[in-house]
């Protein structure tokens, strides 16, 4: 578990609404398509998670997949901007080799910060992807949680 500050900056996203971790794949695919021809390859990705899947159906859980993007960047199609407010999270990196382990990491990254009695915020938590193999689905991602 480590703190870090992130700066605030702008998103670019794409909001897909249903179960975590399902039908990302077209939103994805939209959302590098826009990346490549505003000629923004190599941008910073993230996934911002809203919704308490405890709390809310699986069907309402919204999740934005983002893109670090510089200011004045203009979205279009599918594409929408939101500012990204930045601030002092509580992460932890993990290697995921297979798509369950997104919800143990979760889990491990939440008992840590109940363990260290760290007050969380309620500003939503995201993965941010530092790469991701397409061709395997191995991911080097830190899970994010904002903290006080």
């Amino acid at each position: 578990m480590e703190k870090k500050q992130f700066t605030p900056s702008t998103l670019a996203y794409i909001r897909v609404t249903g179960p975590y971790g399902e039908n990302y794949e077209p939103a994805i695919a939209k959302l590098c398509q826009w990346e490549a021809k505003a000629g923004l390859e190599g941008s910073t990705c993230i996934f911002i998670y809203h919704d308490n899947p405890e709390s809310t159906p699986a069907e309402k859980c919204r999740t934005d997949l983002c893109l670090m993007v510089p200011e004045g960047v203009t979205a279009s199609g599918e594409i929408e901007l939101q500012p990204f407010a930045g601030g002092e999270y509580a992460t932890l990196r993990k290697t995921i080799t297979e798509k369950p382990q997104y919800g143990a990491a979760w889990n491990e990254h939440i008992t840590q910060i109940v363990q260290l009695g760290i007050e969380m915020d309620d500003r939503p938590c995201f993965e941010l992807y530092h790469s991701y193999d397409q061709a395997t689905d191995v991911a080097d991602v830190s899970f994010c949680s904002a903290i006080k």
